[in-house]
């Protein structure tokens, strides 16, 4: 149980825009971001500009927000996984 709440907490990942915000942060802070680098913020609002239409650029815009508050709800099913992962451990290890 706590297995598969690491790996939907990693696949969710990618989808959480505060990671990528914190990741932008410590991209700035470290001096890291160039034109040839752009931090992840910067990539996935390119990503959104470069469609063609703005029809386009709004489904874009809005699945990476669905996608967002998703990896959320996904990231508090992990998290409960994970625990009673352990729990379970937990018990087993201790229940004689």
């Amino acid at each position: 149980m706590a297995t598969l709440g690491g790996v939907i907490r990693w696949r969710a990942a990618r989808y959480d825009l505060k990671d990528a915000a914190i990741d932008s942060a410590w991209t700035l802070a470290r001096g890291k971001r160039s034109e040839e680098n752009p931090t992840a913020l910067e990539r996935k609002f390119n990503d959104i500009r470069s469609e063609a239409t703005w029809r386009r650029r709004a489904t874009k815009t809005a699945r990476t927000v669905a996608g967002h508050f998703i990896a959320q709800a996904l990231g508090v099913v992990s998290l409960v996984l994970m625990v009673g992962g352990v729990l379970l451990a937990g018990v087993g290890f201790f229940w004689r």
